[in-house]
């Protein structure tokens, strides 16, 4: 498997940081020369960056912030959109970037206002960790306005604690994928540290397409080397495919504004995620190849470090406490999934280079995985979220009057469970010693009603060859209990 760590990280032009960087560089070049017409200052920094060798070019262009005040710039003076960055403090950043570059300085235009800029690892890329105690300059204040409006509250600053853990989990990237990992972290520009509390407390880590450059990571989460390892690949690898996707059509909405298809975009809705009160488990095409993506590198990671886990856990300490890694056969059964929705459901909805990207993965995550999930499993899928909504549960424990909430729903899920059971041809007995004997308590209800049904299922992911003529598919009636029940515990305010 580690013969794939060549392949995610050159095969051009989806794995190629180089070319990604390229196309990336005339993409933005392009945006200035347009803004360039109306804008000095844009015209300003076009000078400047000819006159720049390529890697303080590539640090300038790859500044989260002078990313956003580009973008803005061409989004209000050539289509007259309301931005968040008002055009006067975009015009400040420009300017202020044309000063670092005729500097001669090597380092990021936003990194020049640091009192003392922290660098992850010299060796995985150029990320630095944002301090906000730092120069009140154009780059700051920017920052604090595109921040507060994507997430309301600011990041913190980053503890000795914090960058210790950090540039472990790169040591730990580089020990087990290094290629793929050297690959992703030089599209991460800046590391920023929420306080995981208010807006970020429901985040583990994040990055956002209209802030590329940028990942966030959950200071109250920064423990476990192995997870926070995972999660740095993660955002990074966001990083890749945002900046693959600002110079390819990764979707055809990025090509076309005329182009049929309608207002509401197709959907993919990721089982394994609770979908509260909004259906916030329901992603766009962008959010639903991204997660894609990203799955089909973690499946690679996740089992490569769970095999070297043994020899390394000296070093690294345990692999699976606290907080630990996702496992490698979850990562491949979701990147599966993701890899047939695109194809079933997105479809239409993908570029050119979209569908190309989609393909390439979906023949890597083939080679990889000699085990995949059947076309169309769900079951393991849904009883995935069932669980994790169990553990929110057992967290929220004691809690009288939420106990009494939890007895009502558990005797409708007990109902379900008999009549999904009885569907399958199980006998009588197996019935009432599954759920009579459950422990007592919600949460513990639940892993019994998903260990019988997993243990049922024939080959761990469908109950229907069971019951071939049942009147309904038994992994319908899962997933109406489980979709259900996700439903009444979005109601229950004490179950985050």
């Amino acid at each position: 498997m580690s013969a794939f760590d060549a392949v995610l990280s050159q095969g051009r032009p989806f794995g190629d940081s180089s070319y990604v960087h390229e196309q990336m560089r005339g993409a933005h070049l392009h945006r200035l020369k347009k803004v360039g017409d109306r804008l000095p200052a844009a015209r300003r920094l076009l000078d400047a960056l000819a006159g720049a060798d390529r890697h303080r070019e590539y640090r300038a262009l790859g500044d989260p912030v002078v990313r956003c005040a580009i973008q803005q710039s061409l989004a209000r003076v050539t289509a007259g959109a309301e931005v968040v960055l008002p055009l006067a403090l975009c015009e400040e950043v420009l300017d202020a970037t044309t000063r670092h570059l005729e500097s001669g300085s090597a380092d990021g235009p936003s990194e020049a206002g640091a009192t003392e800029a922290q660098r992850l690892d010299p060796e995985a890329g150029p990320a630095w960790f944002w301090h906000p105690e730092r120069r009140d300059d154009a780059f700051a204040q920017a920052l604090r306005v595109l921040v507060a409006r994507e997430f309301t509250d600011q990041i913190c600053a980053p503890a000795p604690s914090d960058v210790a853990i950090l540039r472990k989990a790169a040591g730990l990237l580089r020990e087990i994928l290094p290629e793929t990992s050297r690959s992703a972290l030089h599209h991460t520009h800046v590391i920023g540290i929420s306080p995981g509390v208010g807006a970020w407390a429901r985040k583990s880590s994040t990055s956002q397409f209209r802030m590329a450059g940028i990942v966030f990571l959950n200071q109250k989460l920064l423990t476990n080397p192995w997870w926070v390892a995972e999660h740095l690949l993660h955002e990074s690898l966001h990083q890749k495919l945002y900046d693959f996707r600002h110079a390819h059509s990764l979707l055809v909405r990025d090509v076309e504004s005329d182009h049929g298809l309608p207002d509401e975009v197709r959907k993919v809705t990721s089982l394994w995620n609770s979908p509260g009160l909004a259906g916030t488990n329901r992603w766009d095409p962008h959010r639903s190849i991204a997660a894609f993506h990203v799955y089909v590198h973690l499946s690679l990671f996740c089992t490569l470090a769970e095999r070297r886990a043994p020899a390394l856990e000296s070093t690294y300490g345990p692999v699976d406490a606290p907080h630990p890694m996702t496992p490698g056969r979850k990562a491949f059964e979701r990147a599966h999934y993701l890899g047939e929705q695109l194809h079933s459901t997105t479809w239409p909805e993908l570029g050119l280079a979209g569908r190309g990207l989609t393909d390439w993965l979906t023949s890597i995550l083939q080679a990889l995985d000699p085990t995949p999930p059947p076309p169309g499993a769900t079951l393991h899928l849904l009883l995935h979220r069932y669980l994790r909504e169990a553990a929110k549960a057992r967290k929220a424990l004691p809690n009288p009057a939420l106990e009494r909430r939890l007895a009502a729903l558990a005797e409708v899920e007990s109902a379900s469970a008999r009549a999904i059971l009885k569907a399958t041809g199980a006998p009588p007995d197996e019935l009432a010693r599954a759920l009579s004997s459950a422990p007592s308590s919600f949460p513990d209800l639940r892993q019994a009603i998903a260990t019988t049904l997993t243990t049922l299922a024939p080959d761990g992911y469908s109950l229907d060859p069971l019951a071939p003529h049942a009147p309904r598919h038994p992994d319908d009636m899962v997933r109406d209990m489980v979709e259900s029940s996700s439903h009444a515990l979005a109601t229950m305010p004490e179950i985050v």
